[in-house]
């Protein structure tokens, strides 16, 4: 689908595919804004229930990512959920039945869950599940232990927004500094804040996707605030913004991690200099 087909209009029942409509009181919805997006602009069904892996390709298809991001990204979100670890809480355990291990340690969809037609699918407010998919110290999100970690925050948004440095293009620089900020504000707010090493990289990652995807690439791929501003408070693909998927050469997995690895040394750049610093 191109890019020039997706719309907004007020939410009614027969919407085509793409145009946008914001989330009902029944609809389901998970603590990823872009994910959310497409079922807002119903590129994957619009109650976000029975989410078949193809409707996820596609709608992933839409916004440019390519084949290797998308089947990498489906394979994480389809993992069955284990309630309980048959491997056991050692590492031996672990070593020795690796995929028991994922299923309980990461799994989403509940055993053997399927649609009317008998394909695997999953509901995104499964996406929910704490320290899964989703994590401690999002930038739009509050945690687990806070009680809601799946809806969003007009306060954080409202600090996303605020970390642009001359109010028009969110950098790599200013995301860094927020992603640190939004660190250490958690530190502070949530007494239970799980944050192991990795965090660090996952975070990193989906700041690096998001500027791949969004981002202007004359500016060293930052996104405009217009742009992050339908993406994180409308839950909306910026197409009204000016927006467009590329033409060539989707954002891969290589590019990804490059800029992944971009995001993380200037979050630790930003750890190691002072407030007064920062404020320079």
């Amino acid at each position: 689908m191109a890019s020039s087909s997706l719309s907004r209009t007020p939410s009614s029942p027969s919407l085509q595919r793409g145009t946008y409509a914001p989330s009902a009181p029944t609809d389901l919805r998970s603590p990823c804004p872009i994910i959310n997006a497409f079922a807002n602009h119903g590129l994957i069904p619009r109650d976000g229930r029975n989410v078949s892996k193809s409707e996820l390709d596609a709608a992933m298809r839409d916004i440019g990512l390519s084949i290797t991001v998308r089947k990498a990204l489906i394979w994480g979100s389809f993992i069955q959920r284990r309630d309980e670890n048959p491997a056991g809480s050692g590492v031996w355990g672990t070593l020795r039945h690796p995929w028991e291990w994922v299923q309980w340690q990461l799994g989403i969809r509940d055993a053997d869950q399927k649609d009317s037609n008998g394909m695997a699918c999953l509901n995104l407010d499964q996406l929910n599940r704490h320290n899964a998919i989703e994590h401690d110290g999002s930038l739009t999100r509050r945690d687990d232990a806070q009680g809601d970690n799946h809806t969003v925050q007009p306060d954080l948004v409202w600090q996303l927004l605020q970390a642009s440095s001359d109010g028009r293009i969110i950098t790599t620089n200013d995301f860094a500094g927020l992603r640190k900020r939004r660190t250490e504000q958690q530190r502070t707010d949530n007494a239970r804040l799980c944050f192991p090493w990795f965090l660090h990289y996952v975070m990193a990652g989906q700041i690096a996707a998001t500027q791949r995807i969004f981002g202007e690439s004359s500016k060293g791929y930052a996104i405009p605030v217009s742009y992050a501003r339908a993406l994180f408070e409308e839950e909306r693909l910026p197409v009204d913004e000016g927006w467009r998927k590329r033409q060539w050469l989707w954002p891969g997995m290589l590019e990804i991690v490059y800029q992944l690895l971009v995001v993380s040394l200037k979050v630790e750049r930003t750890s190691r200099r002072s407030p007064n610093d920062r404020k320079k």
